[in-house]
């Protein structure tokens, strides 16, 4: 209990007192701030301070001293004068006015005089209200349509260029999409009304434009480009003063800009073709060192199919497959193929052929390169070509199909998985997803051999392949082009290891490129069936071994499987008989280890027939000379 004495008592209001009741400070406010009354002198010191501390500096910081005449009730204010006390005991002791800093500071402009910044906010509002006006004035009407259809110079081919200086838009006092004073809208406007006169009116759907020399500064009015005009295959913006690579991102979709390998609504998925000649981010990076590749490189990054760019055709390895962009449809027809049974052509097969001697080729590849892969990447070198280019890629993204759902049920089988950060910090030909944006810094080459061993025993991951289980494995044999010892074969191996140490289950891809390994080369010396030119390795999750197991079925769950009519037939490439005669004396080469020119002797000694050539070398195997093993 307190004593009269106590000195955090206040005194009997019949006395004068110059103390408060003492309130619990803020923990926002210092041990050591000092008391302070307001005066005129203090307002840079309250323009500096944070708002909620603008009472406590005033009136607040600890113990305060009224006038004389104030009793112990009384409330001070931030002006340094004493509020009579009220009745309301909350009132008595909430402590001073809560005064804004809004309110106690004068106000300052962030720039300029705010009279002029204030007329010249609502001066552009009046002109975007009357274009706005103006625009919906001729939207109903006929001519507008005819000055679309006359911006027509050929089937399919639109030219919006030259906007600002286009005669019908000045006659009727429109500005153009590009200009500051433009309605926001009025590029979704305009690209809505290209959609529903030309395409769908007109039956004619638009694959090239031209939006050259039309003073555009950003592309906030192209956002609904590609949702109007999605089948767009080329795109013409020069001469337009863009300053940054990001705002090409405007008119990605929405799963573009993260790499997903997806048909998103309102994406360019058709585009081939891009011209950004005059625009000031290209000429820009043009100027640098190394600027045309890193140029090249945003450019890829954002628009993955294009072929052409500035006019130039890029040197790019596309496959022939048509890029369809995704479309909304009603909901009708949405009910329509939801009620349609799903029908497969054929069921899961497995791994696919050309022929014996490609199967066999790639079977001893795989054989030689995997157990080394897990063990000795060291001695992997010896069997790449020295001018051979190798990378790796990570595919985060987990499958759609039906068959993912049996591979989560088993998850709990399987020890965790683990991060991919390991895989994605390497330099990656996946540009979205690797440490690199520059594909030249994902190629590695055996030239380098201290650096490949280097990055391939400190950098890329260790594993542990399935070697015992064939039913892990799924292989894709075929002949790539070439004749003779020039035929290059293309091995595409699918399967399944698992990540060291934390022993997480990935499924991965491997396509290589092999050809006929030259007398007295490293890969010949060591035994290779074939020297790799090119080694291509993807990561992605575990998907399991559903999609080449052919004791799995996907007719079920309604799905059927109803094979064509009439199937194209297959003619498997011709190999003459001089590309027979050199596969064979590989093979003999392979499981005898004697030279070109005694396995060549052996073999046309014994008819070419392998089997017997090799029966007939075990017989004589002590006869043989040294020599045919050098």
């Amino acid at each position: 209990m307190l004593t009269p004495n106590d000195p955090f008592r206040p005194s009997s209001p019949l006395a004068p007192s110059t103390s408060h009741v003492r309130r619990r400070r803020r923990p926002d406010i210092p041990l050591h701030a000092r008391i302070i009354t307001f005066d005129s002198s203090m307002l840079p010191v309250l323009q500096s301070a944070p708002s909620n501390q603008i009472r406590h500096y005033v009136v607040q910081s600890g113990r305060h001293r009224g006038p004389a005449s104030a009793t112990p009730y009384d409330r001070p204010r931030h002006d340094g004068q004493i509020s009579p006390s009220t009745s309301n005991l909350a009132a008595r002791i909430s402590g001073p006015d809560r005064t804004s800093k809004k309110e106690l500071l004068p106000k300052r402009p962030k720039s300029g005089m705010p009279i002029f910044a204030t007329a010249r906010s609502s001066e552009r509002r009046e002109k975007m209200k009357v274009q706005h006006a103006r625009l919906n004035a001729v939207l109903g009407g006929e001519e507008i349509k005819q000055w679309l259809r006359s911006r027509m110079i050929s089937e399919g081919v639109l030219d919006m260029s030259g906007l600002p200086q286009d005669e019908w838009l000045k006659k009727n006092d429109i500005l153009p999409p590009s200009h500051r004073d433009a309605p926001t809208t009025a590029g979704v406007v305009l690209w809505k009304l290209v959609d529903q006169v030309i395409q769908k009116t007109g039956g004619i759907q638009i694959h090239t434009l031209s939006l050259a020399r039309n003073e555009f500064v950003n592309f906030q009015q192209l956002i609904r480009l590609p949702h109007s005009l999605p089948h767009i295959r080329a795109i013409d913006f020069s001469d337009n003063p863009i300053n940054s690579f990001h705002e090409l991102s405007l008119l990605a979709g929405p799963g573009d800009s993260k790499g997903k390998a997806l048909n998103s609504h309102g994406s360019l998925k058709a585009l081939v073709e891009l011209k950004f000649n005059g625009c000031l981010f290209r000429e820009a990076a043009l100027k640098e060192e190394g600027g045309g590749e890193k140029y090249q490189s945003e450019i890829l990054r954002r628009f993955p199919g294009l072929l052409i760019l500035d006019g130039i055709q890029l040197n790019r390895i596309v496959f022939p497959i048509t890029r369809k962009p995704r479309v909304s449809r009603k909901r009708e027809a949405l009910e329509q193929l939801r009620a349609r049974p799903f029908t497969f052509p054929v069921d899961i097969q497995a791994g696919f052929a050309e022929n014996e001697i490609a199967k066999n080729i790639a079977m001893a590849f795989c054989a030689k390169f995997f157990p080394l892969w897990d063990t000795s990447r060291a001695l992997l070198i010896d069997g790449y070509s020295p001018n051979a280019t190798i990378s790796i890629s990570v595919n985060t993204i987990g499958s759609f199909s039906a068959l993912a759902d049996d591979v989560r049920a088993t998850r709990a089988t399987r020890p965790p998985s683990s991060s991919y950060d390991r895989w994605s910090n390497l330099p990656s030909r996946n540009l979205f997803r690797g440490k690199s944006a520059r594909t030249a810094d994902a190629l590695k080459s055996p030239a380098d051999r201290e650096g490949l061993l280097k990055w391939w025993n400190d950098n890329v991951p260790q594993t542990r392949h399935p070697l015992e289980d064939a039913s892990k494995w799924n292989v894709d044999a075929w002949v790539l082009d070439g004749e003779g010892v020039t035929t290059r074969l293309c091995a595409m191996i699918t399967g399944e290891f698992q990540e060291l140490p934390s022993m997480a289950y990935r499924t991965f891809s491997r396509t290589v490129i092999l050809v006929d390994a030259p007398e007295g080369s490293m890969a010949r010396n060591s035994g290779w069936p074939a020297s790799i030119l090119s080694d291509t390795l993807i990561v992605h999750p575990y998907f399991g071994t559903a999609s080449f197991d052919t004791t799995c079925s996907l007719a079920k769950d309604g799905i059927t499987i109803s094979p064509p009519s009439s199937l194209p037939s297959v003619t498997p490439s011709p190999i003459n008989a001089e590309q027979q005669k050199e596969v064979l004396i590989t093979q003999l080469r392979q499981r005898t280890g004697m030279n070109v020119t005694f396995s060549t002797l052996c073999l046309e000694q014994n008819g070419w027939d392998l089997e017997i050539a090799y029966k007939n070398f075990e017989e004589i195997r002590s006869n043989i000379p040294p020599e045919a093993y050098v």
